[in-house]
C-alpha cells in the first residue's frame, strides 16, 4: 500500500513536469512565430527585390551574349583579312616606289611651306631718296677730258618701288645739268666765245627692272631696270648767249637704263639719260646724254 501510494505520486510528478515543459514550449513557439513572420509590405518588397534581382541578372546575360557574339564576328573579320594578306607578296620595287613617292610628297609639302614663307616675309614695297652728280652732253659733241669740270651738275630725289624679283620703279628728282656753248667771233681771226649755261629741270623717272641677284627678303640684290623720263625745264642761269627759258623746249622725253647695287638700307645707282629731243628750240643736235650716279637709303 504504501509503495502503491510512491509510485501515484511519482507518476503525478512526472505529468506535471510534462505539462509545464510543453505550455512553455507552446508560449515560445507562439512568440517566435509572432516576432519573425514578415509582415505584408516587407513581402513585397521582398518580391520585388527578388524580380529585379532577376531583371538584372538577365540583361547581364544578354549583354555577355552579345558581346561573345561581337568578338567572334571580329575574329572572323579578322583571321579573313589575315588569311587574304597572307597569300600576297610585295616586290621590293613596289616598296621602293612607294617610298620615293612618299619622300617626294614630303618634300613637296616642305618647299611649298617654305615658299609660303618667303612670299610673307619678302620686302615688296621701298621707298628711298637719293642725291649725286651728272656730266652732260649733246648728241655729236666729243668733251675733252680737261673740260670735264664745266659740264657737272647734281640731282637728288625720291622713288617707290615695288614688286618682287620684277619690280617696278616711280619716281621724282631736280637735276641741274651744265653744258658748254660757243659760237665764232668777229674779226680778223676766227676766236671762240665759250660760255656755261645751266639748265634746271624736274624729271620724273619711271622704270621696270629685274633683281639680277637678291637676297631672301629682296633687300640686297643687284638690280637692272630699263624706262623713260619726263624732263620739264624750270629754268636758266646768266650766260653770255643770253639763252632764257623760253628758248628752251617745254618738255622732253628720254630714254634710261639704271644699274643699281642694295645692300641692305643703303643704294648706289648709275643712269644713263638719252635725250630723244632737242632741247633747244630751232637748234639741232642738242639732244642731251647724261650720265648720272646716286648714292641713297631705303626704308
Amino acid at each position: 500500500m504504501k509503495n502503491s501510494a510512491k509510485l501515484c505520486l511519482l507518476l503525478a510528478g512526472v505529468c506535471s513536469a510534462s505539462f509545464t515543459y510543453g505550455q512553455r514550449n507552446n508560449n515560445y513557439d507562439d512568440r517566435y512565430d509572432r516576432n519573425d513572420r514578415p509582415s505584408p509590405r516587407d513581402e513585397r518588397r521582398m518580391r520585388e527585390d527578388d524580380e529585379r534581382r532577376m531583371r538584372d541578372e538577365i540583361d547581364t546575360r544578354r549583354d555577355y551574349n552579345r558581346r561573345n557574339e561581337e568578338y567572334r564576328r571580329y575574329d572572323n573579320q579578322y583571321e579573313d583579312r589575315r588569311g587574304s594578306e597572307r597569300g600576297r607578296t610585295f616586290d621590293e620595287r613596289d616598296l621602293s616606289k612607294a617610298y620615293d613617292e612618299g619622300f617626294e610628297d614630303g618634300q613637296r609639302s616642305v618647299e611649298v611651306e617654305e615658299r609660303r614663307e618667303r612670299r610673307e616675309n619678302y620686302k615688296h614695297f621701298t621707298f628711298g631718296i637719293y642725291a649725286g652728280a651728272n656730266s652732260t652732253r649733246f648728241a655729236g659733241e666729243t668733251v675733252e677730258s680737261n673740260r670735264l669740270a664745266g659740264r657737272l651738275g647734281y640731282q637728288a630725289g625720291f622713288f617707290v618701288r615695288g614688286g618682287g624679283r620684277v619690280y617696278g620703279q616711280i619716281g621724282a628728282e631736280y637735276m641741274t645739268s651744265s653744258s658748254d656753248f660757243y659760237q665764232a667771233g668777229d674779226g680778223a681771226s676766227i676766236k671762240d666765245i665759250t660760255s656755261n649755261v645751266d639748265q634746271k629741270y624736274i624729271q620724273i623717272p619711271a622704270l621696270i627692272g629685274v633683281k639680277l641677284a637678291q637676297s631672301e627678303r629682296g633687300i640686297s640684290a643687284v638690280r637692272l631696270a630699263v624706262g623713260a623720263e619726263y624732263a620739264a625745264p624750270l629754268g636758266v642761269n646768266n650766260n653770255a648767249f643770253n639763252f632764257q627759258s623760253g628758248d628752251f623746249r617745254a618738255a622732253t622725253i628720254n630714254g634710261i637704263a639704271n644699274l643699281g647695287f642694295d645692300a641692305g638700307p643703303l643704294l648706289i645707282g648709275f643712269t644713263y639719260h638719252y635725250g630723244f629731243a632737242d632741247v633747244i628750240a630751232n637748234t639741232s643736235n642738242t639732244q642731251r646724254r647724261i650720265l648720272s650716279v646716286n648714292v641713297g637709303v631705303k626704308f
